[in-house]
């Protein structure tokens, strides 16, 4: 043995006696702690702990991720309390992962059972607890899905038992839907930090959120409450006045946002893509409303081209909106998703086109009317304001995808609070709107029943002329009877309803006595007088449907319907009882009349109006010649002769 051989396998064996120390020592360093720095925290269980970060992040998806052993120190380090599109990955969709050790120390007294609260992750993830899956929201390829509900949600946690401190790997799987129509990775990852805690401490958390949320949305749903009654009233008030349409625009335009909070924020237990389908279509609602209700407010409906374009983009967007609620249905099912989501892009760039006819209908009454009322102006402003704004922002969110413009989402951000309501400029706009249509609806409405009682107040008017004139020219102007000819036209009418009907009817002509003389003795005003006074008590005596008419001069001629002979002799004589007893006072002169009085009846349908006034003609010729003041009754059939 050469003399160097000891010494050379001495220093060979402290050599390998070091290497397997510090080999030793490094698995010893790796079993007891993490390979990059764990969240510490001590005193775990008395409140809860903000798992902010640090984060090792990294894109892509590997299921062998979520073990502990992995080496994540090589990722990128985020928080947890700001989306993708804060920290620099903007357009990063599909499958990331986030990793966090955990070291804590429970409080004195709190059980080892611990509890994780994920206010909100967008859009589908699952959690995972030192290797083992403990909770998900939402389906992860093969069968991904577009939309997902995004309620907090609470995990519990097992920890890790290592001497005084325990500890535990908290990964999470998180998969972003690539929505080539509208959206980016901009929204991605977490939008609020996890929390930490006991079950009791995560318990009261949950519910101080769930506080806090539905005291933030006080506005919101009161806001979304007037609307539905406005919607409401809108509707029945409709159903009273079918004819005026601009009311059930008026409730299709109202009921949108409160629909809206219903589909997606009362879990009424629809499945999350079916009520993101039915929103499509309540969307489309409120913007043809709104189409319409500009037609009726500005107003545009007598362009007759403007409201065939109306109806016929309407019908469009309709059924763009149906097609576009069908295709989030189909996302479900996942060998529909490349499909779906390819016609969803096509359909969004139809929708985005169509919103924009809302600043065409505002334009064209801006440069072909020159006369509106302030609500009608505060509308048109409103309307093109508010479409603008829409218009806009749907541009930039159709382009985030490939830019980084985060005005999309400043203008949806709270310009101000009241009461932790964040009021954002979006809502401000859309609510002015509203107000300015219900209150241009209210005063179109007023002025359509001002216009509407004017005509009225004016056919009334017209139908009481129509019938003054109508009266004059049946009317006698002396005594009010029916004129010759109205009477005689009456007569003739009655003989066919008396042969239709199989009814009696009697005729009777009346003739003042010695009437001449009146006239020569006391004067024309005179006998006017005592015909005045033979018309009234006519209208006195007489049944509501029987006829008195001044024949001519002083001759009268009376109608009874329904009256036989021995009727109408008996009203005959009662006649002319009152117009003997009548007292005609004209002057100092009191004049005293009597009349003469020729009664027919039973006619047959051969009979006309000429050969009856003929043979009651006889009949008071009769009763003149008898010595006047009389009634001469005569048969139909009496041959006529006078002598």
């Amino acid at each position: 043995m050469p003399p160097c051989g000891f010494p050379l396998r001495r220093i060979a064996a402290i050599a390998l006696l070091a290497f397997a120390c510090h080999w030793l020592h490094a698995e010893q360093a790796g079993a007891k702690s993490p390979p990059v720095a764990p969240v510490v925290i001590d005193g775990l269980g008395k409140g809860t702990f903000p798992l902010s970060g640090p984060w090792q992040f990294h894109p892509g998806d590997d299921p062998a991720w979520a073990n502990p052993a992995f080496d994540s120190s090589a990722w990128e380090q985020l928080t947890a309390n700001q989306s993708w599109g804060a920290q620099g990955h903007v357009r990063l969709t599909g499958f990331a992962w986030y990793r966090c050790y955990i070291a804590f120390t429970p409080a004195p007294g709190v059980p080892p059972r611990f509890s994780l609260l994920v206010p909100r992750i967008d859009d589908a993830y699952e959690i995972y607890w030192n290797g083992s899956l403990i909770g998900r929201n939402g389906k992860l390829p093969p069968r991904a899905v577009w939309y997902t509900s995004q309620p907090e949600q609470t995990f519990g946690l097992d920890p890790v038992q290592h001497s005084q401190v325990q500890h535990g790997l908290l990964a999470v799987r998180v998969w972003k839907a690539p929505l080539l129509s509208d959206d980016s990775g901009e929204n991605g990852g977490f939008e609020a930090a996890p929390l930490m805690g006991s079950s009791e401490a995560i318990a009261t958390a949950r519910a101080a959120h769930e506080f806090q949320w539905l005291r933030s949305r006080q506005l919101h749903f009161g806001a979304n409450l007037l609307c539905a009654v406005i919607a409401l009233l809108s509707f029945l008030l409709w159903l009273r006045a079918p004819a005026r349409w601009i009311l059930f625009w008026t409730a299709g335009f109202a009921l949108a946002q409160p629909a809206t909070v219903l589909l997606l924020n009362a879990h009424m237990g629809w499945r999350y893509g079916l009520a993101m389908g039915a929103d499509q279509l309540v969307g489309a609602v409120q913007d043809i409303s709104l189409w319409f209700l500009l037609l009726w407010l500005l107003p545009l409906r007598e362009n007759h081209a403007i409201c065939r374009l109306t109806r016929t983009l309407a019908c469009v967007y309709f059924v763009n909106s149906v097609l576009d609620g069908i295709l989030v249905v189909l996302t479900w099912n996942p060998q529909w998703t490349g499909f779906a989501q390819t016609s969803d892009a096509i359909s969004t760039a139809i929708s985005v086109a169509l919103e924009a006819f809302p600043l065409f209908l505002v334009g064209y009454a801006f440069f072909h009317r020159r006369h509106f009322n302030p609500a009608r102006w505060l509308v048109a402003i409103l309307a093109f304001l508010d479409g603008m704004m829409i218009v806009f922002v749907n541009v930039v969110k159709q382009g985030r995808q490939f830019t980084a413009w985060p005005i999309a989402s400043r203008i949806d951000s709270p310009l101000f609070f009241i009461d932790d309501n964040g009021i954002s400029l979006s809502t401000l706009a859309g609510s002015l709107l509203l107000i300015a249509i219900v209150y241009a609806v209210y005063n179109s409405i007023r002025e359509d029943q001002r216009r509407q009682d004017a005509l009225e107040l004016e056919k009334l008017e017209l139908l009481h002329e129509s019938n003054r004139m109508r009266h004059q020219a049946e009317h006698d102007g002396l005594t009010g009877l029916w004129n010759h000819r109205a009477i005689v036209d009456r007569l003739g009418e009655e003989i066919s309803r008396s042969t239709r009907d199989k009814t009696p009817l009697s005729v009777i002509l009346v003739d003042v006595d010695h009437f001449k003389k009146i006239n020569d003795t006391f004067g024309h005003l005179a006998g006017d007088l005592v015909l005045k006074e033979i018309g009234a008590i006519f209208t006195h005596y007489l049944r509501p449907y029987d006829y008195a008419g001044r024949y001519g001069g002083e001759e009268f001629l009376i109608l009874l319907s329904n009256c036989g002979m021995e009727n109408a002799l008996h009203r005959a004589e009662q006649l002319r009882q009152a117009v003997e007893s009548a007292r005609v006072v004209d002057g100092e002169t009191i004049l005293q009349v009597t009349a003469s009085f020729g009664v027919t009846s039973a006619f047959s349908s051969h009979y006309e109006t000429e050969t009856v006034i003929r043979t009651i003609d006889a009949a008071l010729y009769q009763a003149k010649k008898s010595g006047r003041n009389c009634i001469v009754p005569i048969e139909m059939n009496t041959p006529l002769h006078r002598s």
